[in-house]
């Protein structure tokens, strides 16, 4: 086959797992003999974090996704054309995009179009002109777009076009929490859950010659030393550091831990970065509430770096929301032989039973219950080599690249049907009605640029008539939200 994926960013322009799985997939699929290439969007080097993939055919066709940039983001949230464009971007039609998708597919005719990452794209214009297309289509879900999708869509009445759209459909889902919040705006046609995966022969073949220097300094003697010392029990926990991921609950944990007889005798260490205001004021907490010895920020390694530091640790720890989609890191660290200590509503955790093969938290806020977990792993050291054992039997069995997924997604494929595709101008017609926004999207209504200076003037001179002026403008609302909504 020859397989088009489509993702908002690709590496080396990477914010999780997402676009990783879909560098895994393209890798994957042209190692078993198809033509593979990705279309994507070109980004700037504060999300640059991983190697170009040279060997991958990589079209850069889609409008920068500038939203994940913080800087830039803050400083044009006031600014109702970036505003609009931004609501455009995760819930709507981005015209550029679609035309240079539907230019693409045109060239390449591809017998599969793979979606993954939709946001900051236009989703809902990404999926349309997939679908006016004739060609075997599937979207891959890996995070709640529904939700992002309505909080979007709901300012420009295009919820009913997504919906309709996602009816056309096929989805593949990395976890049933993942179908479950996918299924807010309605159903896909056909949704399979999938779990995401380990490529078992790239995890355990890491290729460490052009990182030599790098691997003997974080990998040395001394760390090897340190592991030894089993008065230490030593926690890690590794991925973003922010508040979303449970790290003040992990602060919080630490502050117990040093009031406790086992002070001396555990540590907490994270790998990751996070946002300047948030690490700041962590670490000025660590030095005020003296738990430098406790709570460690060890700073960020590369993934391969980091996969050899984590195997000296005694345990992994991951107190993430109810809400987080899978959790690869649980996955890796499993893999690595550290026994895992994750809340129970983890998308991962689907796959795994307490006290088997993993140790679960029912509520990250309660720290006593966390504290005594750990000192249970600290005291039943054999118990801990039977659970890494099951663990790692337990992803084999579900999670292995070559024996369990591809087979899995070969069957859907099988099975998709070819859409049977319309008119790209039906497309266009609504890029061209979106093309301009609404005048009540509670943000600066008076519309800054040259290009709106004229029409505001006079709406907003035909708004502001005594009497009439605000019967027009719900009248003028509610015949462009009913149109929208139809088509």
């Amino acid at each position: 086959m020859k397989i088009l994926f489509i993702s908002n960013i690709f590496p080396p322009h990477v914010r999780g797992g997402y676009e990783l799985g879909c560098l895994d997939l393209a890798e994957k699929y042209q190692d078993l003999g198809h033509s593979v290439l990705v279309a994507t969007s070109e980004n700037t080097v504060q999300i640059c974090k991983y190697p170009e993939p040279k060997h991958i055919d990589v079209r850069r066709i889609f409008n920068p996704v500038r939203y994940y940039e913080d800087l830039y983001d803050y400083h044009f949230q006031n600014n109702s054309i970036y505003f609009y464009d931004k609501v455009m971007a995760f819930g709507g039609y981005i015209e550029s995009n679609c035309i240079a998708l539907k230019r693409l597919i045109e060239l390449e005719n591809p017998d599969l179009v793979w979606i993954f990452n939709p946001l900051g794209i236009g989703p809902i214009g990404i999926l349309d002109t997939v679908i006016s297309c004739k060609t075997k289509t599937v979207i891959h879900l890996m995070e709640h777009i529904d939700g992002v999708v309505q909080e979007y869509t709901r300012l420009v009445s295009l919820t009913g076009k997504w919906q309709y759209l996602k009816t056309k459909m096929t989805a593949i889902s990395c976890s049933k929490k993942i179908y479950e919040s996918n299924s807010l705006l309605g159903k896909y046609n056909i949704n399979k859950v999938v779990y995401n995966w380990i490529n078992f022969n790239k995890f355990f073949n890491q290729d460490y010659s052009t990182y030599s220097y790098e691997h003997e300094r974080f990998v040395d003697n001394e760390e090897k030393e340190i592991s030894k010392n089993k008065n230490i029990f030593r926690i890690t926990y590794f991925g973003q550091i922010a508040e979303k991921k449970g790290i003040l609950f992990l602060y919080d944990l630490a502050k117990f831990i040093s009031k406790s007889p086992y002070k001396d005798k555990i540590t907490i260490e994270l790998f990751g970065r996070g946002e300047i205001k948030f690490m700041d004021a962590l670490e000025k907490n660590i030095i005020k509430d003296d738990l430098s010895k406790i709570f460690i920020l060890k700073g960020f390694l590369n993934k391969e770096y980091l996969l050899e530091k984590i195997s000296y640790y005694d345990l992994a720890i991951f107190l993430l929301s109810d809400d987080e989609p899978f959790g690869y890191a649980l996955i890796e660290a499993m893999l690595k032989g550290v026994t895992v200590m994750a809340t129970e509503k983890t998308g991962s955790c689907e796959l795994f039973q307490d006290q088997y093969d993993t140790i679960f938290i029912k509520d990250r806020k309660d720290i006593k219950e966390i504290y005594h977990k750990i000192v249970w792993c600290l005291e039943n050291p054999s118990k801990l080599e039977e659970i890494r054992a099951n663990a790692i039997t337990t992803i084999k069995q579900n999670c292995d690249l070559d024996t369990v997924t591809i087979l899995a997604f070969n069957e859907i494929i099988e099975i998709l049907p070819i859409n049977l595709g319309y008119s790209f101008e039906y497309v266009l017609s609504n890029c061209e009605i979106l093309r301009y926004p609404y005048f009540d999207l509670n943000i600066n209504p008076n519309l800054k640029g040259a290009r709106y200076k004229f029409i505001d003037k006079v709406v907003s001179y035909l708004y502001n008539l005594p009497l009439i002026g605000k019967y027009l403008q719900e009248f003028v609302n509610n015949i462009v939200q009913s149109y929208r909504t139809n088509r």
